[in-house]
């Protein structure tokens, strides 16, 4: 099992294979916020082609003084824009279907009476993940270093609960927007995975605890 897990090490630092923390940034900082009507911005860093994005979440935050109150069926799920279609590809590894799934903590914010799903006023939870085994891949980069080529939205559209019990609508989401940039350097003379690896729970473990050694963190991310 020693030798799996080094060579799903050696994986990981050979094509960008991340969940690696961001960094808050002004919206102001890249005309492509306003451009896609990000209301938080996150640097992402910079990736080079064959590199994974994965292991990410989205985190659900109530900021006001009133209850929050969300609908999934009004969710639309994130999504990764290719900011340079002549030069750059992503895909969603194994696919698009199922990619992302709901927390249990979120579920048990359910309240049968409503049929919403209430967040209390001063909470926060992570309501939103990308499975196991499931990233962003960028099959093909041909830009030059620190060109803008991934923007990362994570919408979420919820209402605020009055004190007279009715709802604040609203149909607007709030969007968080990662963005992500071409990376120096020659691309990986060897030949492109095509999956993430797989592993098992232990095999798992043992793989993240490697991982955090290499200095990466999850992918987290606040909302109002």
């Amino acid at each position: 099992m020693f030798k799996k897990i080094l060579a799903v090490s050696l994986i990981l630092a050979s094509f960008s294979t991340t969940f690696a923390e961001t960094t808050e940034v002004q919206c102001s900082s890249d005309s492509v916020f306003a451009e896609y009507s990000c209301n938080q911005c996150f640097d992402g860093g910079e990736k080079e082609q064959w590199g994974f994005i994965w292991l990410l979440t989205d985190i659900w935050s109530n900021t006001s003084e009133n209850d929050k109150i969300l609908y999934k069926e009004q969710q639309e799920m994130p999504e990764m824009v290719n900011l340079n279609t002549s030069k750059v590809s992503w895909s969603q590894t194994p696919d698009s279907k199922d990619f992302w799934e709901y927390t249990p903590e979120f579920e048990a914010l359910f309240s049968t009476e409503q049929d919403w799903y209430v967040l209390g006023a001063g909470k926060s939870i992570t309501w939103l993940k990308s499975k196991l085994s499931y990233a962003f891949q960028l099959d093909k980069n041909e830009t030059a270093k620190g060109e803008n080529i991934g923007l990362l939205i994570y919408p979420i559209l919820s209402h605020t609960l009055l004190a007279n019990g009715e709802l604040g609508m609203s149909n607007t989401p709030h969007n968080e927007c990662v963005l992500y940039k071409s990376a120096a350097g020659e691309v990986p003379k060897v030949t492109p995975p095509k999956t993430l690896p797989q592993t098992g729970p232990a095999e798992f473990f043992l793989l993240l605890i490697l991982a955090m050694i290499l200095g990466f963190g999850i992918v987290r991310f606040k909302t109002n």
